[in-house]
């Protein structure tokens, strides 16, 4: 049997929905190089999931809501990419909550990409 670890951090939800699938691209882009900040403000890591050509999720996974927050109210830009997000007509909903995780000793998180500063 394998031993299992478990964990609480906060996780953050971003479902958008585009009118087409270059949209979509080019707002994944522009959320890559958004979160690079954000890993210096407690960002654990993210993740991108392509459900359709016009569906993105992206969730963040941070150490603990209080890191989260912290880096929220420092984010002034974040009404700007609201108003982006409508503009190139798509939609977005969020939620977040407490997030407790598991990971086995085989997990392989060499498939993550490594951001270093």
């Amino acid at each position: 049997m394998q031993k299992i670890k478990g964990f609480l951090m906060y996780t953050r939800i971003h479902v958008f929905k585009f009118p087409n699938k270059v949209a979509r691209d080019s707002f994944r882009f522009f959320c890559i190089n958004y979160t690079d900040k954000l890993f210096n403000e407690g960002l654990n890591f993210s993740l991108f999931v392509d459900v359709t050509n016009t569906q993105l999720h992206y969730l963040t996974v941070w150490k603990n809501k209080k890191d989260w927050e912290i880096s929220f109210k420092k984010a002034k830009e974040y009404s700007d990419v609201k108003t982006q997000v409508k503009e190139m007509g798509a939609t977005m909903s969020i939620v977040g909550g407490e997030t407790s995780g598991r990971m086995t000793s085989n997990s392989n998180f060499n498939l993550f990409e490594n951001v270093s500063f």
